[in-house]
This record gives C-alpha cells, structure tokens and sequence, in this order.
C-alpha cells in the first residue's frame, strides 16, 4: 500500500516504513506526525483518488532528526556592468519515516468508494473522430473536363 501526499508545497510517494526528506516541520527528534493532505491511496488492486483530498484519510510519520542540506551556491553576473554576487544557501530539511497510513473515510463514505478505480476494469477506447463529409470518389482530371465540356454544350443549345 502507498499514498500521495502534501507537504511543504511537494508531492510525496509513501509507503508504510519508508524515510524521506521533507520541508522543515516544527517538531524535536521522535515526535509523531500526522498528515491530512492525502491525495491518493493505492492498495493491490484498488485506488482511491482525491478530490482535491482524501476525506478522513491520514499517514502518520515520526521525526528521525532535524537536519540542513547540502550547499547551493547561487552566482549572479550582469556583463559588462562590472556586477557580481555570490552567495550561499542551505535548506532545513525534517527526516521522516512514516509509520503507516490510515484509510479510514474511504470505508465509511459511499463516495470515495464511488470515485475508487479498480486496476481489472475495461479499459475506456478512445472515440474516433469521422469527418461529416461522406466518402466521395475522387475524380480524375480527364473526367471533370469532361462533365465541364458537357455542361458548355448543354448551355451552347439553348
């Protein structure tokens, strides 16, 4: 089973176990999470979609450590203006591992079952676009000269 969820602006692919680096949550070294922001759930053959969210639905995490990341180093140059700068920048960073995710709304509410897919479904074909005009014979030169000059001598007679 894995889950989408929100945080700090990001979309993040979790599973039950797994450690990641977020944007920095307030919160010390073995302190519990919770995030609300689920967008998608998926287990062996069911997936639940949100809109925009997943009602009830959760995945809890607890903090490993509090931590910055590595160095980027930002250069701006205007030429020819003799303008330069350089500067450096470190993103706090929060290491997460994430202890299970609850489903809980999904269960209760017919309407999440509603919008639930099952992956063994039929598969929906595109609808194939057809012109309004009828299939027509293409005419040969030779052949519309002809009907041309019939029609001249039609209009020629009377």
């Amino acid at each position: 089973m894995f889950a989408v969820i929100k945080t700090g602006g990001k979309q993040y692919s979790v599973e039950s176990g797994k450690t990641l680096k977020i944007e920095k949550v307030e919160g010390k070294k073995g302190d519990s999470l919770s995030f609300n922001e689920v967008i998608l759930i998926s287990d062996t053959n069911i997936q639940t979609f949100g809109n925009p969210l997943i009602k009830g639905a959760e995945v809890k995490a607890t903090i490993i450590e509090q931590i910055r990341d590595k160095k980027i180093s930002v250069f701006k140059k205007k030429r020819r203006k003799d303008y330069r700068r350089k500067y450096g920048h470190r993103q706090y960073l929060t290491v997460v591992k994430i202890d299970k995710i609850v489903n809980s709304g999904s269960k209760v509410k017919e309407e999440t079952k509603a919008r639930s897919i099952k992956k063994d479904s039929k598969k929906i074909e595109p609808v194939r676009k057809t012109s309004k005009v009828k299939n027509t014979k293409v005419k040969s030169r030779k052949s519309v000269k002809k009907t041309i000059n019939k029609k001249k001598k039609e209009n020629k007679g009377k």
